[in-house]
Order: structure tokens, then sequence, then C-alpha cells
């Protein structure tokens, strides 16, 4: 499926993906400062504080693309599609099984999410700071891409990629390729971190409670695992699609 350069190097696919996750983090940059207006007020002009953002993203991105892809490449890990087209080899046929688990855990999971956040809200403590903001529905809809491509990008490809090889070198180094157990373990641990990440922008604004930590985890790892899934059986492009759907989802109907 690769040619041996490929195989050995993957740079040029890594700066393919680094360039698009760079493009994500700058359309971005509207919703982020829409949640954070103080930006507005530093000296640095708006233009050179977006693109510096996202040119810091991109050159972090070459780095961890290229460690996942090629950690990757020894397990099954790969972004077929893409990787075709970058070095102009036939691209593979499209899984309708694939497409439809992308479109269904996208567009029903964003939901559910919305859903859950609703039900978590009886129970959740007063916020320490307003939450009326109104965020523009094309800077809402724009910010789905980072969540698409970027966050992908270092939650699949490098986080999940990396967490495998590194548990089948541990515990499976005899084995020409990891059982299954490794691969769910570290679908489910890339989720997880998802979630934890979250947890500083959550004590901002209530405080860390356990319902505030139940809920932060859940709702940002829930959707990692089928995203995983998605990327282990069939490439990393399926996951990019789905949790694109999902943000568009979050961000067009939840408003989020």
């Amino acid at each position: 499926m690769t040619t041996d350069s490929s195989k050995k190097h993957h740079l040029r696919l890594a700066l393919f993906w680094a360039l698009l996750g760079t493009l994500a983090a700058l359309a971005l940059f509207p919703y982020a400062l829409s949640l954070n207006p103080a930006v507005a007020q530093l000296p640095t002009p708006l233009p050179v504080i977006a693109i510096a953002s996202a040119l810091q993203t991109g050159l972090l991105l070459i780095l961890l693309n290229w460690i996942g892809l090629r950690l990757g490449n020894s397990m099954g890990l790969d972004t077929p599609l893409i990787r075709a087209l970058v070095y102009r080899q036939p691209v593979p046929t499209l899984s309708k099984s694939a497409l439809n688990t992308a479109l269904i855990v996208g567009c029903i999971g964003g939901i559910v999410l919305i859903g859950l956040s609703l039900a978590f809200q009886p129970w959740m403590p007063p916020t320490a700071t307003p939450t009326t903001l109104e965020i523009d529905l094309w800077k809402r809809l724009l910010a789905s891409f980072y969540g698409g491509i970027t966050e992908e990008l270092l939650l699949r490809l490098f986080a999940m990629t990396l967490m495998a090889w590194l548990l089948w070198k541990i515990f499976e180094r005899d084995k020409l390729q990891p059982s299954t157990w490794i691969f769910w373990l570290a679908i489910v641990a890339a989720a997880i971190l998802f979630g934890v990440g979250h947890l500083p922008a959550a004590a901002n604004l209530w405080g860390l409670t356990p319902i505030v930590i139940l809920r932060t985890i859940t709702l940002n790892a829930l959707l990692g695992i089928p995203f995983g899934f998605l990327y282990w059986r069939w490439g990393l492009e399926y996951a990019m699609l789905s949790h694109f759907l999902a943000d568009l989802v979050l961000h067009g109907i939840g408003g989020s």
C-alpha cells in the first residue's frame, strides 16, 4: 500500500496534515476570540496573533504527525486515503461501513452529547463567571474544522498511536502485531485524556466538584471511543469526518 520511502520517512504526509491542521487552527481563532475577548486588548494586531498561534500549532504537528505515521505504520494504523493522494498511488475504495458508522456516530453522537449536557445541568454548581455569550453561527461552524482535523491529529494519530505502540512494546514485544486489547486500551485512554484536558477550563467556569469532573470527562471522552475505533478499523479520515460532523451538531444545534 505504501512505497518503501513513505514507510521510512512519512515526511510529505506529515507536512500535508500539518498544513491542514494549521488552517484548522486558524479557523478556530474567531471562535476562541469570542470566548476570550481580552485578547483583542493586546498591543499585538489580531491577525498577527492568529497567524502566530496557528503556525505554532502547525510546527508542533509536523513532528507529532511524523511520529504517529511512523509508529502507526508498524501496527496498521494510517491515513490511507490521503496517503494515496499525497504519494500519487491508487486511492483505496471508500468503505460504506466506515462511512455509515462515521455519519451515525457524528450526527447521532452530537445530539446525544447535547442531551447529556442538558441532563447534567440541574446538578451543576453555579458558574463563577457569566456564560451568556452569544457567538455568531459562522464562528461556531468554523471551529468544527479544528475538532475534526487538528484534534484528531493530536489525539488519534499521535496520542492513541503512541499509547498502542508503547503497550505493544512493553507487553507483547514478541508478537508481530498488537492484540486487540491493546488497541482498545489505547482508544479509551486517548479519549479519557481528551476529557481530562478540559478540566482546567471547567475549573475556571464552575470549580472542580465531583459532578463537574464527571460531566467534563464524560461529555468530552464519550465520542472519542468510536472515533478511535474508526481510526483503528478504517483510517484516520473516517474518524475526522465523524468528529467534524459531531462538532457541527454541537456548535450548530447545541450552540456551544
